[in-house]
């Protein structure tokens, strides 16, 4: 797009940002405070802040570039993941770089405040010091508490943050700064509904619209138990062979607790020899979360990823990785610091896993609006990500339930002065590195998940930070080209990574929560149900001898798509801002990829 701007006036802005700045120091980062956040006043400078430096590698391309040959089905390195010390390198910044970081600690005296603790690759560095002290490093850095408007919660945060000019390439960004984080679970709140309020949906006209004739006789539309879903997917007859081999991780966040008295609760009613079994998983816990077993405090969230997990996965080893500092900060009188943002918390943690310890696939249901994240903390979250799958980790993302935006389209606007109409994108979905899942309901056929009956819009968009990646551009160039043409023009980025990838069953799952049951749906119940699909396909592979699948969308692009490994679904749209947004299509859509697995084709498929 060509800039309409005067070159008059750019000059003039690059010429007052110039002037605005010392002549040692430079602008890192500036960016807008997000429409949903108000400041409340001046952070008090007393109080001690954390920062997260995340420091340049050496060489930023080598994990893209590496990456590329081990995923790629076409390539002699296929498959050919690495070990942590390889990665390690790999991420690593220059010594150059470390000492100037070092030497920037010991000129502001951090050492007085706290212990710089730098990540095993070396890669950041997270200290805390008073925000009178942040203030003067970052060069007059506006520290001030924000306060969402609609929930109540409060951040410390700043807008615009600078550097010494001879520092500033050797770092990407800072965190515990711009990032105000929206972060939050990707099914809609309040969707988790009574067993006796069902069935009024069933009142609606879609059951004879779409047909339900050759549906699994284990389903049933308002009741999706996991029998029906395992049938479904053609992976109700498969054992796992190599159960100690494999491992699956479960991502979360906002103090959602999974609980083992749900889950044996779940087992016993829908998968009775797990549960004879003694199924369970293993809780992780990190920065300062807590393993909540209070049964009357028990999350929909939680419990809905690790059942759908344990459910189909038994025997494979899951873990639930449960990150505290519910993003964004509560800031309040016991609790003075801001918190890391919750991505780059996580990653840097299983990045330091051992080979044994690293799950190899990692399914999360959590993301923010792409537009509130300060790009720096995009990318590098994004590199980490292909760092992940440098490991041999299959990463599967939730598209999201707001079909291309929200359903109010009211709030479909750029988070600027300009407000313009915009789809809304979703952040980490836009990240080219991981497989992001969309939702469908009913059985046969198959159909975009719709407010009518789900309570949701399964998630979609095309990124406005990164670019198209190369194995996607036919099916998406097509897509656009057949079923786009000029509509939507301008509300979209049509060169922009788009997604999803592919989807799965999301609508009216059956789990437990509390003691009770009730019904969930979401991409957050459809990505939990792909991810394990991908373990039991590593599962097959590991017997065998073979590696894991490690990255996907390569495999997935160049081999898997429009074959019948996948069950192409070409009815709904991805409604949202009050338009009907992307339609579904025959090959890959930007509702629903390339559609759901098919788990028996699949093995017989891959490489």
């Amino acid at each position: 797009m060509i800039s309409r701007w005067p070159i008059a006036a750019i000059l003039i802005a690059a010429l007052a940002e110039a002037l605005a700045a010392p002549p040692n120091m430079v602008v890192k980062e500036r960016v807008n405070v997000p429409s949903a956040w108000v400041r409340r006043g001046d952070a008090n400078k007393a109080d001690l802040i954390s920062l997260s430096v995340a420091l340049k590698p050496s060489n930023e391309t080598a994990v893209y570039d590496r990456l590329d040959q081990t995923s790629d089905p076409d390539s002699d390195s296929y498959g050919s993941h690495l070990s942590r010390e390889e990665v390690f390198e790999l991420m690593s910044p220059s010594n150059s770089t470390r000492q100037s970081v070092d030497q920037w600690l010991s000129e502001n005296d951090v050492q007085s405040y706290s212990t710089p603790s730098y990540s095993p690759a070396g890669d950041w560095v997270t200290f805390e010091v008073p925000v009178s002290v942040a203030h003067k490093m970052l060069g007059g850095a506006d520290f001030g508490v924000f306060e969402h408007r609609s929930t109540g919660e409060r951040v410390v945060r700043t807008t615009e943050y600078l550097l010494p000019r001879d520092l500033a390439p050797h770092i990407d960004f800072i965190g515990g700064t711009t990032y105000f984080s929206t972060a939050r679970s990707l099914r809609i709140p309040g969707r988790m509904i009574k067993t006796e309020a069902v069935d009024s949906l069933l009142q609606t006209n879609i059951l004879a619209a779409v047909g339900e004739s050759s549906k699994p006789s284990s389903c049933n539309v308002s009741n999706v138990k996991l029998d029906c879903l395992r049938e479904l997917y053609g992976t109700i007859d498969y054992t796992p062979s190599a159960p100690s081999k494999g491992h699956i991780g479960v991502a979360g966040f906002l103090e959602e607790n999974a609980n083992y008295e749900d889950l044996e609760k779940y087992l016993k009613d829908q998968r009775k020899d797990a549960y004879k079994g003694n199924a369970t998983f293993d809780y992780v816990t990190l920065n300062g979360a807590q393993n909540n077993q209070n049964l009357s405090e028990a999350t929909g969230e939680a419990n809905l990823d690790i059942q759908t997990v344990v459910g189909v996965t038994w025997p494979i080893r899951t873990t639930y990785f449960d990150v505290g500092g519910r993003p964004p900060f509560l800031a309040d009188e016991n609790t003075k610091k801001n918190t890391n943002e919750p991505y780059a918390h996580l990653n840097n943690y299983l990045l330091n896993l051992t080979d044994d310890k690293i799950p190899q696939v990692l399914s999360i249901s959590y993301g923010d609006d792409e537009q509130t994240v300060p790009e720096a903390y995009a990318r590098r979250v994004c590199w980490q990500y292909a760092a992940m799958g440098l490991r041999g980790m299959s990463v599967l993302q939730a598209s999201g339930d707001g079909g291309v935006g929200a359903e109010e389209g009211d709030v479909c606007v750029t988070n600027d002065k300009k407000a313009k109409k915009t789809f809304l994108q979703s952040f980490p979905s836009s990240c080219p590195y991981i497989t992001v899942v969309g939702a469908v309901e009913h059985f046969a056929p198959e159909v975009v998940a719709t407010y009518n009956l789900s309570g949701i819009s399964s998630g979609a968009g095309f990124s406005r930070l990164f670019d198209r990646p190369s194995w996607q551009n036919k099916s998406v160039a097509d897509y656009i080209t057949m079923y786009l043409g000029t509509r939507y023009h301008g509300l979209y980025n049509p060169m922009g990574r788009a997604y999803p990838d592919v989807s799965a069953q999301g609508s009216l799952f059956s789990i437990s929560v509390g003691g009770k049951f009730g019904r969930i749906s979401g991409t957050s119940a459809s990505t939990p149900l792909f991810a394990s699909i991908v373990a039991l396909l590593n599962d097959a592979r590991l017997a065998e001898n073979k590696t894991v699948l490690g990255y996907l969308n390569p495999l997935i692009y160049k081999k898997l798509g429009n074959t019948d490994a996948f069950n192409d679904i070409v009815n709904g749209s991805a409604v949202g801002c009050g338009v009907d947004g992307f339609p579904a299509s025959k090959g890959w859509d930007a509702v629903t990829g390339f559609g759901t697995p098919n788990f028996k084709n699949l093995l017989k498929a891959l490489p």
